[in-house]
């Protein structure tokens, strides 16, 4: 089982074949999981922050970055098949015994996986050690300003400040 998917399909080894085939898609299933968590602790932090509302869209969002991980992976296990061919040629150029490896398919997964991961550090960073305002908060704040008015504000703001400012 040293040799990968195309040398194996050509020496008709489908149980290795099926094997390395099962080990990528693997690698893919981290990297849906990593998504879901990126979702989670992003649903979390705007829990936090008090601006949390679910929409279709947000969603829809994340199902379209996974699908662009996704084929970004797709091209990387297609590289990876080409390039397998050439460990056929590894006698000739022992150099080429590298791609018995999914290069391209782990540099992929490894690419991601520090992308959600910054994301999910973010995430969990999102309303530490900050005030929250609600947008709740924000509309009764504008709604007290348009009944009393512009001078009354002015005249509450001048009253509520430090005697320092005053002078």
């Amino acid at each position: 089982m040293n040799l990968l998917f195309i040398p194996s399909l050509l020496q008709g080894d489908m149980k290795s074949f099926l094997l390395k085939l099962s080990m990528v898609f693997l690698m893919w299933l981290i990297v849906f999981i990593a998504s879901l968590v990126d979702l989670k602790t992003g649903i979390d932090g705007s829990k936090r922050l008090g601006s949390f509302k679910t929409t279709s869209r947000g969603l829809r969002q994340t199902i379209k970055k996974d699908l662009q991980y996704f084929m970004l992976l797709v091209v990387g296990l297609l590289f990876d098949f080409v390039l397998s061919y050439l460990t056929t040629l590894s006698d000739i150029l022992p150099i080429l015994g590298i791609f018995r490896i999914p290069i391209f398919s782990l540099l992929g997964v490894l690419v991601i996986l520090i992308i959600e991961g910054i994301s999910v550090k973010e995430n969990l960073e999102k309303g530490k050690n900050k005030e929250i305002i609600s947008p709740e908060l924000i509309t009764s704040a504008l709604d007290i300003i348009g009944v009393l008015g512009d001078d009354k504000i002015k005249a509450i703001a001048e009253l509520l400040k430090p005697k320092e400012e005053k002078k």
